[in-house]
């Protein structure tokens, strides 16, 4: 179950770079330096795919525990809750972000 948290604790970490990145993009953008903002916007669509790939893992993993007839903690799993309806509304806001 520490795999979970330590999962979720690095896609926290992904999705905060990637807003970092997704700042710097617009900042660079409405100054005009739009190969910087490329750039920017490249990199936070990269952590964006890290944060997805990691995502994308911990729910396997659940499932797995899940499959395995064992039935994973409550609080982890709404720990997880939480950490999920997070991830969703900070990616859609970098997503967000990233079209202007």
């Amino acid at each position: 179950m520490k795999l979970i948290k330590d999962l979720a604790d690095h896609i926290k970490d992904e999705i905060a770079d990637a807003q970092h990145y997704a700042e710097d993009y617009v900042e660079k953008k409405v100054n005009g330096e739009t190969q910087m903002a490329s750039k920017y916007k490249e990199m936070a669509s990269d952590e964006l795919k890290h944060a997805t790939y990691l995502h994308d893992y911990v729910v396997e993993q659940i499932k797995k525990i899940e499959n395995a007839g064992v039935k994973p903690p409550a609080e982890m799993l709404e720990k997880w809750d939480i950490d999920h309806r997070n991830y969703i509304d900070k990616v859609a806001w970098v997503k967000q972000m990233l079209t202007l």
